[in-house]
């Protein structure tokens, strides 16, 4: 472990390199963690998230037709409209995040995913992770060149880099700029701060949030979150959102929407402010 360590704080270090050579040892250095971990790999890298999460549902044809040819959704009957899927968006900043230690390698930035859970192989031949369920991390967003390359490089996911245009939890904004592609999101809070067991439909998410997760079509490797939901703190928040044509998906809706907070909304999981640490594993095989 300590020597993947070792890897990754050379790659968070390889920004302040002016030398090509430079940056491509420490970009092989950075593969090399990718490859040599066990599968019993002790969590590495560690952060404060900061975010709002939102599930919003569509039918399950649209939903569909986002992923990969090889998957397909798993039926959700207790808490969705019939006929219909959730994909979620995460929109936060990501505080003293990186390895473990060295704690000055640690960085703050904005990250938005876009994601697709409960979803598994379609597979005609009986694989032993056949009846295993992912969330599809399809698109990362964030504002920091380093964790865009950590990314793509390592965990395999399609992230780009965005300019920022107003983020601000304390101001219930998170607005961002990709290609002169807008995406808007504006939050009211509509609830106090408080436990996860506070709100009966956070469940749902932290069942969303627990689930391995990749980037890649192929599902070659995954990667999982541990979240501390015990000492989290949360709130309901309603939200409006913007988003222009082909930022996230083609399928998905242009327009504004409004969309209530948790456990506010019927038929609907609601949308949800969370204060949160975490740590995460390397890559490592889905099984």
């Amino acid at each position: 472990m300590y020597k993947q360590v070792q890897c990754k704080a050379l790659y968070m270090i390889r920004l302040k390199c002016e030398n090509r050579m430079e940056v491509y040892i420490f970009h092989w250095c950075f593969l090399l963690l990718a490859l040599f971990h066990g599968s019993n790999q002790a969590d590495v890298i560690i952060g404060h998230y900061k975010a709002w999460w939102a599930a919003v549902t569509l039918p399950n044809t649209t939903v569909q037709a986002m992923l990969p040819d090889d998957f397909e959704l798993v039926t959700i009957k207790d808490w969705i409209p019939p006929g219909t899927h959730p994909v979620v968006l995460e929109m936060g900043m990501e505080h003293d995040c990186g390895p473990v230690w060295p704690k000055p390698l640690q960085s703050t930035f904005m990250e938005f995913k876009y994601e697709i859970p409960f979803i598994k192989r379609k597979d005609i031949i009986k694989r032993k992770d056949s009846e295993a369920t992912f969330n599809y991390k399809s698109i990362i967003y964030v504002d920091s060149e380093a964790e865009s390359f950590a990314s793509r490089e390592v965990y395999r996911l399609n992230s780009s880099v965005v300019k920022p245009v107003n983020v601000s939890l304390e101001n219930g904004a998170y607005e961002f700029n990709y290609n002169d592609l807008m995406f808007k999101a504006f939050f009211t809070p509509k609830g106090a701060w408080n436990t996860t067991d506070a709100y009966p439909g956070f469940k749902q998410y932290m069942n969303i949030m627990n689930l391995k997760w990749f980037g890649s079509p192929e599902l070659t490797e995954c990667a999982q979150h541990h979240y501390d939901f015990t000492s989290a703190k949360i709130r309901p928040a309603a939200m409006t959102v913007s988003v222009d044509h082909n930022l996230l998906s083609p399928m998905f809706p242009q327009g504004v929407r409004r969309f209530l907070g948790l456990d506010t909304a019927p038929g609907e999981l609601g949308t949800v402010e969370v204060d949160i640490h975490f740590t995460m594993t390397l890559p490592e095989t889905c099984d």
